[in-house]
């Protein structure tokens, strides 16, 4: 899984190996002088859909991606709470598990599009379960010349990754038994899909400034992986499987998400907004709304998107942040996760009362106030998200709502990179 990397003045991915440096964002952030603008609702709309029935909380997913069982206890306790889990293929016995306690959750094995590893061989023999789609010693044995290479024709090593060999997503030969062993492994064991990590778009993401031979672009490079995508989407089609991809940190680079999504059921965006605590995506060129965007465009296509925000259980800022922003664009196709700690794929996130809320109806899509400031009207609440980086904003609401902590208010304070989510009073 991809690191963020960010600088103070350009915005770039380099190799996963290392930790993530500080956000533009990340300086604490000091009030300005605060503006007042007003709320004004349509009361006739809220006023209509007021008595919706429908439920709309929060969608919930689970990246578990550890050795250890898991114990029955957790599972009858998360499956319940959880819209979609992602497993290694060796636990496939708990597809069965988590769908006999909640029929409704989607079962995904992760599988990484563009490495095999060296780690999963035993006694010369490839696992029978294995991270990736095509064995090690299989791939070695028979194609060798499936394994990137550099311009020295040294196999390309993920830096900071151990045993993870990449390969050549270009070869046909590889896209296509990849898909036919990946899709025949879905049925075989009943996974509802798969999640596709490191469907990535620049020649030297994971081993900066070492470039693979044969590709001379991050374009070609890019064409590359819609090829391997368009044959694993084919093939998935056959047995009406679902096929999602790790396609995190497209907003430096337009049109890649919206490329790949062609052939994709879903995507992950794994750094999603908050980058740790008070290390938050601000509103300008390649930050905030293009993030949040990718949301809108797999929306308006019923295609899933995983968001997954780096917080933590007291980074209250940081939560509020990236949970309004999730509402900002939700339609019903989006699951949000909170990850603190970098590739610490174990526990489930933190469970929390927000997730019961029901939000009801929305009004319509996202709207800007003023500038980084965002709103959107639910039948049942009221989400604002101020995405700028300096200033809060006085709203004065025309009527009373019930704030996160269950005052009511008819007033509130939007800080800098925060976000706010209110509930109507008559719907508690």
């Amino acid at each position: 899984m991809k690191k963020l990397i960010l600088n103070l003045v350009a915005v770039s991915i380099i190799s996963i190996c290392q930790g993530c440096s500080s956000d533009k964002n990340a300086a604490i952030i000091e009030e300005t002088d605060s503006s007042e603008i007003d709320i004004i609702e349509t009361p006739n709309v809220l006023e209509e859909t007021s008595n919706d029935t429908i439920v709309n909380q929060t969608k919930l997913f689970w990246l578990y991606l550890h050795h250890e069982e898991i114990p029955n206890a957790l599972i009858e306790t998360e499956a319940p709470r959880r819209d979609l889990i992602v497993m290694n293929a060796w636990f496939h016995e708990y597809v069965q598990k988590f769908k006999s306690v909640n029929p409704d959750i989607k079962t995904l094995v992760y599988k990484d599009l563009s490495s095999t590893r060296s780690y999963a061989v035993e006694n010369g023999t490839d696992n029978a379960y294995l991270p990736t789609g095509i064995g090690f010693e299989y791939a070695n044995s028979n194609y060798p010349e499936w394994f990137l290479v550099d311009e020295n024709n040294n196999r390309l090593e993920y830096t900071g990754y151990t045993d993870h060999w990449q390969m050549d997503i270009g070869n046909t030969a590889y896209q296509q038994l990849w898909a036919d062993q990946v899709v025949d492994e879905l049925v075989a064991n009943d996974w509802d899909g798969v999640l596709m990590d490191n469907a990535i778009y620049t020649l030297d993401t994971y081993h900066e400034n070492i470039f693979p031979k044969n590709y001379e672009s991050n374009e070609d490079f890019q064409l590359a992986y819609k090829s391997m995508l368009t044959t694993i989407n084919t093939r998935l089609k056959v047995d009406n499987k679902i096929g999602i991809a790790n396609i995190t940190n497209t907003r430096l680079h337009p049109d890649v998400w919206e490329s790949h999504m062609q052939h994709l059921d879903g995507a992950l965006d794994e750094w999603w907004l908050v980058f740790g605590n008070g290390n938050y995506l601000s509103d300008y060129t390649e930050g905030f709304i293009p993030q949040i965007n990718e949301v809108v465009v797999n929306e308006s296509k019923n295609k899933i998107t995983l968001v997954q925000p780096h917080t933590s259980t007291n980074d209250n800022q940081g939560f509020y942040y990236a949970f309004a922003s999730y509402w900002l664009v939700n339609d019903g196709s989006t699951y949000f996760s909170e990850q603190e700690v970098t590739d610490a794929y174990n526990e489930p996130s933190p469970w929390r009362d927000e997730y019961t809320w029901n939000f009801g109806v929305a009004t319509g899509n996202f709207t800007q106030l003023e500038n980084g400031l965002y709103q959107r009207e639910f039948s049942r609440a009221l989400v604002l998200v101020n995405a700028s980086d300096t200033g809060s904003v006085q709203l004065d609401l025309d009527t009373p709502y019930l704030n996160e902590v269950g005052e009511e208010v008819s007033s509130i304070v939007v800080n800098a990179l925060s976000g706010t989510v209110l509930r109507k009073i008559s719907e508690q």
